[in-house]
């Protein structure tokens, strides 16, 4: 008398072969893809390690490309192991387009930062002229706060985060504020003010 096996339910026992063998597959493919230079380079892109770790927060040039395409081709990654040649290619170029966008970004900066310095003294109070650069909205558990980022006549940069809406962007407005801090961010000296008036 023989004995044989008995499956229960043979669709789940079909799927699980069917899950394993895929698995197998992706193990294999990811070898064999992530030993091309350009695989190695995608694979630290979308797993953020190698040249593209970066301590607390995204790596610039991940954190320029990061988007609905950016996850589907890591989903890709995990699922099939690696990527189709055009795939590569879209995410090759994904790469270069986000390096030149930081990389314009930072020449921006080390500009703003040559021309720009603190104003006045902690605690003083004075009259500043300012352009509204940018204004940005941020709800909160108190109500709405604006991060308003200013530049004198001088390139200077003045910062007021606050309730008070200053402005719409592009206005130059005259405001008597208190000059709370002199700070320094990616290199550049801003001044924050409080209670513009």
């Amino acid at each position: 008398m023989t004995r044989g096996t008995f499956i229960e339910n043979e669709v789940k026992y079909e799927a699980a072969i069917e899950r394993n063998i895929r698995a197998n597959a992706s193990k294999t493919r990811h070898a064999k893809w992530i030993a091309s230079a350009d695989g190695k380079r995608i694979d630290a892109f979308l797993f953020q390690y190698g040249e593209f770790q970066h301590t607390n927060t995204h790596h610039p040039v991940v954190r320029a490309s990061l988007g609905d395409f950016y996850t589907a081709m890591r989903d890709n990654v995990l699922e099939w192991g690696g990527l189709t040649e055009a795939q590569t290619r879209a995410v090759i170029g994904m790469i270069t387009r986000a390096e030149a966008r930081v990389a314009g970004f930072a020449a921006k900066r080390s500009a703003e930062a040559a021309g720009s310095n603190w104003i006045g003294t902690v605690g003083e109070r004075r009259d500043f002229t300012v352009t509204i650069r940018h204004i940005h909205t941020m709800e909160g558990l108190y109500g709405t706060s604006f991060l308003h980022i200013l530049n004198d006549a001088q390139g200077n940069v003045v910062i007021y985060k606050g309730t008070k809406c200053l402005g719409d962007k592009g206005e130059t407005l005259t405001v008597k504020a208190t000059v709370k801090e002199h700070g320094e961010r990616d290199g550049v000296k801003q001044t924050k003010i409080a209670r513009p008036a």
